[in-house]
């Protein structure tokens, strides 16, 4: 959900799907991995150090690739794609071929109603939510989010009014960043990492996007949620592979019933 919602709201600005947005999400698991493991710093500052990085590195992203391609959106998609590559090659020369693992950032099991679950996952779907919260408080509750909603809706309109776009923008792409890389830095103790480990993630947060509606953060969050029961539940029921075959059938049912996704604007 969390990288979905990078994607929706650098989608929402700059009017791009960013392929590279994986890539983010395996570095942001990556830092955890040499920071904490090997240079043994606490999880506190590992984690501000990712947050501030990833921050730096969306406003470095946005300027140097994005800005310059602002309107052309094939060639935004292809500077997406090549970042991607690039990124991932770099990645698997630094980080090499061999699976990582990061011990748990907190241990224990929590029981309820038969439920066993360890206490790093709910963590991280804890401070998932409040993510998701502070997400929707600037974007809906701010006036940096309603000049990122004048944008979205009419930029040459927010321009003449006023509104710093590409500074906007740049904000945007940098807080998309950010909670990609967060996610994977939660995630980096629950699964093993490699420098490919973005691809399966940056699909299914298309699939998210899709479903929800391409701009919509209400949408994406509704999305993330139900496809994240599909494939716990259909995983239990019906197998793990089969649970994504799954959600490829409710996403084509749900298109065909709604165009723009459950709450997209048609």
């Amino acid at each position: 959900m969390l990288i979905a919602l990078g994607l929706t709201l650098i989608y929402g600005i700059l009017h791009i799907v960013n392929f590279a947005h994986g890539e983010i999400y395996m570095l942001g698991a990556m830092g955890v991995f040499y920071a904490h493991v090997i240079l043994k710093l606490p999880i506190a500052v590992t984690l501000v150090a990712i947050l501030v990085l990833s921050l730096l590195l969306g406003l470095v992203v946005e300027r140097a690739f994005f800005r310059s391609l602002r309107g052309r959106w094939l060639q935004l998609v292809v500077a997406s794609v090549g970042l991607s590559l690039i990124i991932q090659s770099l990645a698997w020369v630094a980080f090499g071929i061999q699976e990582k693992h990061v011990p748990s950032f907190f241990t224990g099991i929590v029981s309820f109603g038969g439920v066993r679950l360890p206490v790093e996952r709910l963590v991280a779907a804890a401070v998932g939510a409040v993510l998701v919260a502070l997400l929707y408080l600037l974007v809906y509750r701010t006036k940096v989010g309603l000049a990122m909603r004048a944008i979205e809706e009419d930029e040459e309109t927010a321009r003449m009014l006023g509104i710093n776009a590409d500074g906007v923008a740049a904000l945007a792409c940098a807080i998309g960043f950010a909670l990609a890389a967060l996610a994977g830095a939660f995630v980096a103790p629950i699964y093993s990492l490699n420098p490919g480990m973005g691809l399966e993630v940056i699909l299914m947060s298309f699939l998210i996007i899709i479903v929800g509606g391409l701009g919509s953060i209400s949408g994406t969050v509704l999305a993330g949620l139900l496809i994240g029961v599909l494939q716990s539940v259909g995983g239990v029921l019906v197998g793990a592979e089969a649970a994504y075959g799954l959600v490829f059938v409710v996403m084509i049912v749900v298109l065909i019933f709604r165009p723009a996704g459950l709450l997209g604007k048609a």
